[in-house]
């Protein structure tokens, strides 16, 4: 019951690249996230993801039109798209006039990046830390969900980790914090609460106190 309660309540939007501001997001706010959904990304997804963010995370909530995944980030032995490529993609996106704006791109094709000796890693976001840009893909995290509310979970719970690392929020060890490391498996993001634990709270209050 807590899960949904902490996933329900967000207004469904309809995209328009000349950003639309959804009507949960008009508390006071650390700045504002724009959805960026990367060729296609489910409403009801979008939905909960909003949902969390707002209340985590005190942002303003903004959705674009979908964009075209670019070529450039294909990587073309494992049929993936290179996140740290589509960070780029969606740092050039944001409109210059605007330095208050975070982009969240939304994507359910496969993402990877490069991790240690690893070259080619899945997996589930990516995020700048602190920066201006992050990812997060539903494909890894659709695998063994049990219905579309547990998927909807997952997603919103790694938006909300890939969103933190933008404003600055590192990896914690905070028991059922959304920020632990998920360390290549699920298990952390199915165990979290959805919350920030209190010791990232803490940053996150010292990073960027709440303004009305």
């Amino acid at each position: 019951m807590r899960r949904r309660q902490l996933l329900t309540g967000a207004l469904a939007a309809t995209a328009a690249f000349h950003p639309r501001v959804s009507h949960a997001s008009h508390i006071s706010t650390r700045g504002t996230v724009l959805l960026v959904p990367l060729r296609t990304f489910p409403a009801d997804l979008c939905d909960a993801v909003e949902a969390l963010l707002v209340a985590q995370l005190n942002v303003r909530v903004e959705r674009a039109d979908p964009q075209p995944l670019p070529q450039l980030a294909y990587h073309p032995p494992r049929r993936r798209y290179r996140a740290d490529k589509l960070l780029d993609h969606l740092l050039a996106v944001l409109p210059k006039e605007r330095p208050e704006l975070r982009a969240l791109g939304l994507t359910t094709v496969d993402i990877s990046t490069t991790k240690g000796r690893m070259a080619d890693w899945g997996v589930f976001g990516l995020g700048l830390m602190p920066g201006r840009a992050c990812v997060v893909s539903s494909h890894r995290l659709q695998r063994g969900a049990r219905d579309r509310e547990h998927l909807a979970f997952r997603v919103a719970t790694t938006a909300l980790h890939e969103v933190g690392h933008t404003l600055g929020l590192d990896h914690c060890a905070e028991a059922r914090c959304p920020m632990q490391d998920a360390g290549g498996g699920i298990e952390n993001t199915d165990s979290s609460l959805a919350e920030l634990g209190p010791g990232c709270r803490a940053v996150l209050d010292a990073l960027h106190p709440a303004r009305g």
